[in-house]
């Protein structure tokens, strides 16, 4: 018998005897056989209300003729209220109940809210945000054909409501209103008579509480960071005469996470400290960590509580595995009471879910290439009906860019390459149209985006990828 109580309840499909529930005969009488009741995961709202309010303004001066001020002014105000609960085997449900599984005599076992005293079967939130919002443009035209300007405005997202998980993380309830100052100058203009168009940009971007997504439990929640963007845009539009018509864009982006901002990485919630022991919760599938500030500590705590468990002790991960903590399977909840009662015997031992987290300082934002460049070269044939013949082909290249915020290279989306061609016929009168086109002349596969889901649905990860190939005519009627 180990020094220690765990008390671990399991519940099995069976028949079960009510207490004082007699038959005729005096005899106890059997309960329905019964199943968990259910025993499917769901996110269930159940009701779900928004009000936003508004009002905005906009001015403008003209101070000469050639310089022009826009100011503009906008309140909002929103109100959300959610009333939602996940479930997931939690809960016994006779078979003769043929309703609601929540009209089950068992239900009281079920908590959708365990941050509210007693058994809630449903989770209530309410949030609210305002905020004042503006922008400011300055146009000065240094001759008909270009034009400076510089801009300064501040954007505004409400913030929401994360749904319930299963089973319970240290997740906010609700998270926080985006917002963001974004300072722009640039220049717009026109060469040669028309034939030469040339407009640049440069911007910086400044987010305060930047919403992110990531897959917890099963569920799609919303994390809050702080992140400065900047970056360069050039567009071009060159015709050497009438005939052609050339296009060349290119931009330059640096999104990096701002301050210190601290979360678990869904795919080493062990943080890279070597000390930590990543658990497999074997209730629930997900997982937490074990850590402590003894050297050694977090393993030896494992390996006393396991046995107990009917669970081997921990184990390296492969050498080659980029994960530096060690692992084990176990049952978070139980290690948490544990920590608390006999984690000072081991020099202090916490246990984290859903992992230990890391400072993101400095990481790349998600899904923000550092560079895009795209040309495109058209001409035009004129018959002598007055027809038209166009044929025309687009190349676009996307640089490097990550999946989600931790970065790394498992995370990474390597640069890729789209190539598109149409030609199209074009009536005399420009009444009617007949095109054939190709997309993705080369059938590339590319990765363009990736999401990962969480670790108690087997941690994959999702991947977008450029359509297939794809060829086609269209024909159109102008009237």
């Amino acid at each position: 018998m180990n020094a220690f109580a765990i008390d671990y309840v399991v519940s099995v499909l069976g028949t079960f005897t009510a207490l004082g529930n007699e038959d005729a005969t005096g005899a106890p009488a059997p309960l329905d056989p019964s199943y968990l009741g259910t025993s499917f995961f769901r996110n269930n709202t159940d009701d779900f209300k928004l009000k936003s309010y508004g009002i905005f303004g906009e001015a403008y001066f003209e101070v000469s003729d050639r310089f022009k001020l826009t100011v503009g002014l906008r309140y909002n105000d929103d109100q959300k209220a959610i009333r939602a609960r996940s479930t997931l085997a939690s809960f016994l449900n006779p078979f003769s109940n043929d309703g609601d599984p929540f009209d089950s005599p068992f239900v009281g076992s079920f908590d959708a809210d365990p941050g509210v005293a007693g058994n809630q079967l449903w989770q209530e939130r309410e949030v609210s945000f305002n905020e004042v919002t503006g922008r400011f443009v300055a146009d000065f035209q240094v001759t008909p054909d270009n034009l400076v300007y510089a801009s300064y405005s501040r954007g505004y997202k409400s913030g929401g409501i994360n749904p319930p998980l299963q089973p319970i993380f240290a997740v906010p309830d609700s998270f926080g209103p985006e917002q963001i100052d974004a300072f722009e100058i640039g220049t717009k203009n026109t060469f040669a008579n028309g034939a030469l168009q040339l407009n640049a940009t440069a911007f910086y971007y400044k987010y305060k509480g930047l919403q992110l997504s990531r897959i917890i439990a099963r569920t799609s929640v919303n994390d809050t960071i702080d992140a400065n963007i900047w970056g360069v845009e050039l567009e071009s539009l060159i015709r050497p005469d009438d005939n052609w018509l050339i296009n060349m864009n290119f931009s330059y982006l640096n999104a990096e996470v701002a301050g210190d901002q601290f979360f678990s990485d869904s795919r080493d919630p062990g943080g890279g400290d070597p000390n930590a022991v990543i658990i497999k919760d074997i209730t629930n599938g997900a997982n937490c960590a074990v850590t402590g500030g003894a050297p050694g500590g977090p393993d030896a705590f494992v390996n006393t509580i396991n046995p107990g468990l009917g669970l081997q002790g921990v184990t390296e991960f492969p050498a080659d595995g980029n994960i530096a903590s060690s692992g084990a399977f176990s049952i978070c909840s139980v290690l948490q009471a544990q920590a608390a009662a006999i984690g000072g015997l081991f020099g202090g031992i916490e246990v984290l879910s859903p992992g230990v987290e890391v400072n993101l300082r400095g990481n790349k934002l998600p899904q923000a290439p550092e560079m895009k460049a795209s040309v495109g070269v058209q001409y035009s044939h004129e018959f002598a009906s007055g027809m038209t013949l166009v044929p025309r082909v687009d190349v676009a290249m996307t640089g490097e860019q990550y999946g989600n915020v931790f970065n790394g290279n498992v995370n990474r989306i390597a640069p890729f390459v789209q190539a598109n061609a149409q030609i199209q016929l074009n009536s005399a009168e420009d009444s009617w149209f007949a095109r054939a086109f190709v997309q993705n002349i080369f059938d590339s596969d590319s990765v363009t985006g990736l999401y990962i889901t969480d670790a108690s649905s087997g941690l994959f990860t999702n991947i977008f990828t450029l359509d297939p190939r794809r060829y086609g005519v269209a024909v159109g009627i102008k009237f």
